[in-house]
């Protein structure tokens, strides 16, 4: 009996927790679809956008040396339209010819319950170099319920 709730608690914690990975030509501002859905979330697509203009994070952390840092923001859209909210682990690079990984973002965001196309937005500051030399973007996205 204790065997069987175990295995069922199990498995009811593996039902409801998604995975999504892909490796695309990186391009800024371009959407790049993801379709994965698990349970009630749906992870519709994935870009990488430039920060211009004005106060961006580059020129608010390293005001002296902006002109080699570009401010990016890491966009995902998703709808959850559980009552609760979910985790998704972002684990995205981007990466040269080699495939020696230039910058990136490695942790937690929160996927609001009851949303509909909604938007995480995660901004970082990174290396305009490294942006022209990327070839590659990797995303590696996991989800289940907070």
């Amino acid at each position: 009996m204790l065997r069987t709730l175990i295995l069922m608690a199990l498995c009811g914690s593996l039902v409801f927790a998604g995975e999504t990975k892909k490796n695309v030509p990186f391009k800024l501002d371009q959407w790049v679809e993801l379709k994965s859905t698990d349970g009630p979330v749906t992870l519709h697509r994935i870009r990488i956008v430039e920060q211009s203009g004005g106060l961006t994070k580059s020129k608010l952390m390293r005001p002296g040396n902006a002109e080699h840092l570009q401010t990016i923001q890491i966009q995902i859209e998703y709808s959850n339209s559980a009552s609760r909210d979910w985790d998704a682990h972002l684990d995205i690079a981007w990466v040269d010819a080699d495939g020696v990984v230039i910058d990136g973002y490695n942790d937690k965001e929160n996927l609001d319950s009851e949303e509909s196309y909604e938007k995480v937005t995660v901004t970082l500051s990174t290396l305009k170099y490294g942006l022209k030399r990327a070839k590659t973007l990797k995303v590696k996205i996991s989800y289940e319920p907070d």
